[in-house]
């Protein structure tokens, strides 16, 4: 398969990766109302394990769970439970719109590193769209200029480190791990992490059955936005599928339009519309650059 092909297909991915985490933090948000952070991670977390057991028995890829022992896939899940515990943290004392700028960096940081590890070219293109792309998320969050604490602002600029370097991680995993097995570590890693935040803060509210479809539906799109997420980011250049992150802005306005009634302010709509001509221009790039690949000629191995 053409690089080119493979970015596309990594850029699909990662559209819809954005769209279930959307739906996974919006099912969050309602079980917050009842249930503490840890334990949000707990419960969510066992109703994904269970879920990603059935698909492994079901599939029967039971025998490749031997695989989650190799040692990227165990640092990437240690990587998830430090992030998950830092984002959590961080979120109970800084305004979301503050933290979602920091984490809507990691395509910045991600097309750096990439540079710099796996030799990918990027020319002034890719990091102008990547730039368009990151001042358009900035116009639909705007965040304020409240006092944040130091430790939160810490956690939340180590969250969005361990989101790149967990990618980079990804996209250095063999190919016949299978994707399942890959998401099952990220998902013990969460679940790791919610034990320890509840052992920490020993807070653990009574719940019903309304919390349980909330967490049970929010696993069953963190799997799915987890299964995406890796497959956007195995075996492509990942300076090119990264900025695609942004979009995860766009399903959210969306999601508040249809679900919750709330429209975006004028500049909010702005700041999608650069969002969209950023998606759209790298696009366009992989297209051309498709082309010319289909015109060079393979080389001859004779």
């Amino acid at each position: 398969m053409l690089q080119s092909q493979k970015n596309l297909r990594g850029i699909l991915m990662m559209v819809l990766a954005m769209a279930c985490f959307v739906l996974n933090d919006t099912l969050v948000k309602l079980a917050r109302v009842t249930l503490d952070a840890g334990q949000i991670l707990v419960i969510r977390g066992l109703f994904a394990l269970i879920l990603l057991m059935l698909w492994l028995r079901a599939s029967g890829m039971m025998r490749r769970l031997g695989d989650a022992a190799h040692p990227k896939l165990l640092a990437r899940g240690g990587i998830e439970a430090t992030i998950a515990m830092s984002f959590i943290t961080a979120l109970g004392v800084m305004p979301l719109a503050d933290i979602t700028a920091i984490l809507m960096a990691a395509p910045l940081i991600i097309t750096a590193l990439s540079m710099v590890l796996f030799g990918e070219r990027i020319g002034w293109r890719r990091w102008s769209a990547v730039v368009v792309g990151f001042g358009g998320m900035l116009l639909v969050v705007r965040p304020g200029g409240t006092d944040i604490p130091l430790l939160a602002l810490a956690l939340a600029i180590y969250s969005v480190l361990g989101v790149g370097l967990r990618d980079l991680l990804t996209r250095g995993i063999p190919m016949d791990i299978p994707s399942v097995v890959i998401a099952l570590t990220s998902t013990v890693g969460t679940l790791l992490g919610g034990l320890v935040l509840v052992i920490a803060t020993g807070i653990w509210r009574p719940f019903g059955v309304t919390e349980l479809l909330y967490t049970a539906g929010a696993a069953t799109f963190v799997i799915l936005g987890n299964l995406a997420m890796i497959e956007a980011c195995r075996d492509v250049e990942l300076s090119v599928v990264s900025p695609f992150r942004y979009v995860v802005i766009v399903w959210a306005v969306l999601l508040g339009i249809f679900v919750f009634g709330e429209w975006p302010a004028p500049i909010a709509l702005l700041g999608i519309a650069l969002i969209g001509a950023s998606g759209l221009y790298t696009l366009h790039r992989e297209r051309v650059r498709h082309r010319e690949e289909l015109r060079t000629p393979a080389p001859d191995r004779g």
